[in-house]
C-alpha cells in the first residue's frame, strides 16, 4: 500500500469568492491513490493527502488504484452557487463533511448543460453561502480512457457557456478550422477515386479510396474528441486510435502492390511486403485487448508505439527501393510520397509522446494530430499524383492505339482506292489501245484507199474523194486526241504541256504566223485527270482557232507559268474585238468558257491593240 499523508493547512482551502469566471484547480486539490485498493472512502483521512507536483497526479503505468480527491472551499461573498466540472468521461462519488467529521455521499449532485456545438456537459453542484467553510471527498474511477481527461475546474453557475467556449472551444479552434479543411480535400480525393473505382474496377482505386476514407473517420473522430464528454465515446478510443491507424497503414501498403502489380513484376518484394501486412493484423488482434485492461495499457500502448516505429522503418525501406529501383515516374511518386509522411509521422509521434506544447493554442495532442495529418495528406496527394499520371499515359497510348487503328484502315482504304484507279486507268489504257488497233487502222485503210482512188480515178470523183480523205484526217486527229487523254501515263502536267507545245506548233505550221512559245524553267508536275486534260485541250484549240479564224495577227505569243495555279497566256497582235459586240451566246468562247468553269477554272478575254486570252487552272484539286 502506498498513500500520502499531510495535515490540512489554511493554503488547502480555495476561496471561491476569489473566482472571475472559472478556475482551474488541478494543482490547488489534495491527492491520496492507494495501490493497495484496501481503504474505502470512509478509510481515509487528512494525513494520506498530499499535493501533486506533475502535470498530472496520476501514473500511467499504475492505473489499477483507488482515487480520492479532498477539496475545502470558503466563501466569503455573496455568490452562492457554483459548478465543479472534473474532465470528460469521468465518473465519481462526492461527499461532504458535516459537523460531527462524517462523509455524506450527495446524491442528485450532477447536472448537465448543452451550450452550442457540444453534447451535455457534466457538473457537481455546488451550494456555498456566505461565510461557510466546507470539505469534500471526492472518489474517483480513474482507467486507462479516462486518466489523461482529468481537468477540474471551479466556475460560477452563470459562466458555464464562458466557461465551455473560452476553456474547450477556444483553446482548439486552429486545430479544428485546419482539420476540417484538411478534410474537406481527404473527401474530394476520396470521391474522386471512388468514381474512378465505380467506372473501372481495379484494386488500386478501392484501396486508395477505403484507405482516405479511413483516415477521414480517423480525424473526424479526433476533432469530435472536443465536443464528446461521455465515459463510452471515450471507451473506444484506443480502437479507433490503433485500429484505423494501422488499418490506414495496411491500405497503403495493399494500394501500392496492386498499383505496380508487384505480385507479378516484383514477387519477393511482394511478400515482404504482404508479410508486414499480416503481421500488423496479428499484432491488433493480439494488443488491443491488452491496451483494454488498466495493467497493461501502459505496455500495450509503448507496443503499439514499437509496432509504429517498425512499420515506419520499414517504410522507410520501401520508399527507398521504389525511388532507386524502379526507374517508372508514378514508382517515384510513390516513394517520395511516402518518406514525405515518414517525416511527418516521426515529428508527430515525438511531438505526441515527448514533446511539452501545454502554454499553446493548441491543446489535447493537436499539434501531433496536425503533424500526422499533413503527413497523410501530402502521402495521398502524391499517391494521387502517380495515379493521375498512369491515367494520363495510359489516355495517351489509347490515344495513340486508335490513330494507329485509323492510321491502318486509311492505309487499307488507300490501297483499295489505288486498286480502283489502277484497273480504271487499265481499264483506259486497254480502251485506248483496242481503239488505236482497230477503229484507228479502219480509218488509215479508208484515207490510203482513197488516195489510191484520186490517183485512178477521174477528176470529177476526187473532190468526193477529196472530202472522204480531209474527213479521215480529222477523225483521226480527234481519235488520236482521246486516245492521248484516255492513256493514265499522261495523267500529269508536265505531259499536258508537252503535248499543247506539239499541238501548237503543228497548228500555226501551214500558216504565215509567227509563233513564240515561253516554257517556264521547273515545271510543276501536278496530277492532272485525263477529264481535266481534254477540256484545257479543247479550250487551247478554241482559242488558237479564233486567232487564225478571226484576229488577222502576224504574231502569236504562248506562255505557260505558274503562281499558285497553271496559267496558260495566248496573245497575239491582231485586231482585236470590242467587248460590247461578245456575248455570252458566242459559241467559241461560250465552249472555252463551260469546259474551265467545269473543271474549276476560269477564262479572261481582253484586247488592247490585239487580244490576250488567260485560261486559269487550278492545281491540286483533281483527282487523277
Amino acid at each position: 500500500m502506498m498513500c500520502f499523508c499531510a495535515s490540512a493547512k489554511n493554503n488547502d482551502i480555495i476561496d471561491v469568492t476569489r473566482i472571475q469566471h472559472y478556475d482551474t484547480i488541478l494543482k490547488k486539490l489534495l491527492y491520496f491513490i492507494d495501490y493497495s485498493k484496501k481503504y474505502t472512502i470512509d478509510d481515509i483521512n487528512d494525513t494520506l493527502f498530499s499535493y501533486t507536483a506533475n502535470t498530472s497526479p496520476f501514473n500511467q503505468k499504475k492505473l489499477d488504484a483507488n482515487y480520492f480527491i479532498k477539496l475545502t472551499l470558503a466563501n466569503t461573498g455573496q455568490q452562492d452557487s457554483f459548478l465543479l466540472y472534473t474532465g470528460k468521461a469521468q465518473r465519481y462519488k462526492m461527499y461532504m463533511c458535516d459537523s460531527t467529521g462524517k462523509k455524506i455521499l450527495l446524491k442528485n449532485q450532477v447536472t448537465k448543460f448543452s451550450p452550442g456545438l457540444f453534447t451535455n456537459i457534466p457538473y457537481a453542484q455546488i451550494a456555498l453561502k456566505k461565510g461557510e467553510q466546507k470539505v469534500f471527498y471526492i472518489a474517483l474511477e480513474i482507467n486507462f480512457y479516462n486518466w489523461y481527461l482529468f481537468d477540474p475546474v471551479i466556475l460560477r453557475t452563470a459562466d458555464h457557456a464562458y466557461f465551455s467556449f473560452l476553456h474547450l472551444l477556444q483553446p482548439s479552434r486552429i486545430y479544428m478550422a485546419i482539420t476540417i479543411f484538411f478534410m474537406g480535400i481527404m473527401f474530394c480525393m476520396f470521391a474522386y477515386t471512388f468514381a474512378l473505382f465505380i467506372r473501372n474496377p481495379l484494386w488500386e482505386y478501392l484501396h486508395y479510396s477505403v484507405a482516405i476514407f479511413i483516415f477521414m473517420v480517423y480525424f473526424g473522430l479526433r476533432l469530435l474528441n472536443i465536443f464528446h464528454f461521455g465515459s463510452l465515446y471515450f471507451l473506444f478510443y484506443d480502437l479507433r486510435y490503433q485500429g484505423l491507424q494501422l488499418l490506414g497503414h495496411m491500405l497503403i501498403l495493399l494500394f501500392i502492390l496492386s498499383f505496380l502489380k508487384t505480385k507479378e513484376k516484383m514477387p519477393a518484394f511482394h511478400k515482404q511486403v504482404k508479410a508486414l501486412i499480416y503481421l500488423q493484423l496479428i499484432f491488433l488482434v493480439v494488443n488491443l485487448p491488452l491496451t483494454y485492461t488498466n495493467t497493461y495499457n501502459y505496455a500495450a500502448n509503448i507496443a503499439f508505439d514499437i509496432m509504429r516505429v517498425l512499420g515506419l522503418l520499414y517504410s522507410i525501406y520501401v520508399s527507398i527501393y521504389l525511388i532507386a529501383k524502379n526507374k517508372k515516374k508514378e514508382a517515384r511518386y510513390l516513394g517520395a510520397g511516402s518518406l514525405l509522411s515518414i517525416f511527418m509521422a516521426c515529428l508527430a509521434l515525438y511531438v505526441d509522446r515527448w514533446g511539452n506544447f501545454d502554454e499553446l493554442l493548441l491543446r489535447y495532442s493537436g499539434i501531433s494530430v496536425l503533424i500526422f495529418m499533413a503527413g497523410v495528406m501530402s502521402q495521398m496527394t502524391l499517391f494521387l499524383l502517380a495515379l493521375s499520371y498512369r491515367l494520363r499515359m495510359q489516355e495517351a497510348n489509347r490515344i495513340r492505339a486508335v490513330e494507329q487503328l485509323q492510321l491502318e484502315n486509311d492505309r487499307k482504304e488507300l490501297e483499295k482506292y489505288k486498286a480502283i484507279i489502277d484497273a480504271r486507268d487499265s481499264e483506259r489504257t486497254r480502251i485506248s489501245q483496242e481503239i488505236h488497233d482497230d477503229i484507228g487502222s479502219g480509218l488509215t485503210s479508208i484515207r490510203l484507199l482513197s488516195e489510191i482512188a484520186k490517183v485512178k480515178n477521174s477528176e470529177s470523183d476526187k473532190k468526193e474523194l477529196e472530202k472522204i480523205s480531209a474527213t479521215s484526217n480529222v477523225l483521226m486527229d480527234k481519235m488520236n486526241e482521246i486516245i492521248w487523254t484516255l492513256n493514265s501515263r499522261n495523267d500529269t502536267l508536265l505531259n499536258l504541256i508537252t503535248y499543247l507545245r506539239h499541238q501548237i506548233v503543228e497548228f500555226f505550221e501551214p500558216s504565215n504566223i509567227i509563233l513564240e512559245i515561253n516554257l517556264p524553267e521547273n515545271v510543276h508536275d501536278a496530277p492532272l485527270s485525263g477529264n481535266v486534260r481534254r477540256n484545257i485541250i479543247l479550250s487551247v484549240k478554241e482559242a488558237l482557232h479564233n486567232i487564225v479564224k478571226h484576229s488577222q495577227a502576224s504574231l502569236v505569243s504562248v506562255n505557260f507559268s505558274f503562281d499558285k495555279v497553271f496559267i496558260i497566256s495566248i496573245k497575239d497582235n491582231g485586231v482585236g474585238f470590242l467587248h460590247d459586240k461578245i456575248t455570252d451566246h458566242t459559241n467559241g468562247l461560250r465552249n472555252m468558257k463551260e469546259r474551265l468553269t467545269s473543271i474549276g477554272g476560269s477564262c479572261s478575254i481582253s484586247s488592247n491593240g490585239g487580244t490576250n486570252i488567260e485560261l486559269i487552272i487550278p492545281l491540286n484539286t483533281y483527282p487523277v
